[in-house]
């Protein structure tokens, strides 16, 4: 039986995952131009008032050299297609600015001030937005119904929830600095970190195998 191309099933994952998240951006961006404003998405901190701290900006652009750094050196699939120019690589772009967008608005903004405004401490609502959010990367690990795979895709995607959890907070709770530093992140490593899912080939000793 024939394997199927890896690249191709990423791009349709990609693919279907952008048109999903388009939906709530395409209904910010109507609302936007209508003079509305959208509850979910707004503000994205990007006009005038929740713009940041500088600090958060600093801490922002920290958080995505260091997760782009480390995974760059641990995932092989990555490392060969992170400076790669191709439609893959397009589409991962686009899924990137999507996800950025619904995803801080979902883990950061819904999920922390839920948390806060059930009186939980700083603390307790960045365990909370980072542990929501490696759970929900979890899929990506069992897509080759791996359950190791599915925990360390957890505690990578946890850490960096925690990670801008923690810039959130620092940034006076503006999204826009989360939102960029989480676009470099998935736009830098994307397509690579979906491949390394649909082959299952995570790390250095899985890809000799």
């Amino acid at each position: 039986m024939k394997r199927r191309n890896p690249r191709i099933t990423t791009a349709v994952i990609l693919g279907i995952l952008g048109a999903i998240l388009s939906i709530p951006v395409v209904d910010y961006l109507r609302d936007y131009l209508q003079g509305r404003e959208d509850r979910f998405l707004y503000p994205l901190g990007f006009e005038s008032g929740l713009t940041g701290t500088p600090s958060g900006w600093v801490l922002s652009f920290l958080v995505a050299v260091a997760f782009i750094i480390f995974t760059i050196k641990g995932i092989p699939a990555v490392a060969e297609t992170w400076r790669e120019v191709s439609f893959l690589k397009v589409l991962s772009i686009y899924a990137a600015i999507v996800a950025a967008i619904v995803e801080e608005a979902f883990f950061r903004r819904m999920v922390m001030d839920m948390v806060a405004h059930a009186e939980g401490a700083v603390w307790l609502q960045i365990t909370v937005s980072a542990a929501t959010f490696g759970v929900a990367h979890a899929l990506w690990g069992l897509i080759k119904f791996s359950l190791d795979a599915a925990l360390k895709t957890t505690i990578a995607t946890g850490i960096m929830g925690f990670a801008l959890a923690v810039v959130y907070v620092v940034s006076d709770r503006s999204l826009a600095p989360c939102i960029v530093s989480h676009f470099l992140i998935t736009a830098t490593l994307e397509p690579g970190l979906m491949i390394a899912a649909v082959t299952g080939q995570w790390g250095r000793r899985t890809a000799r195998a």
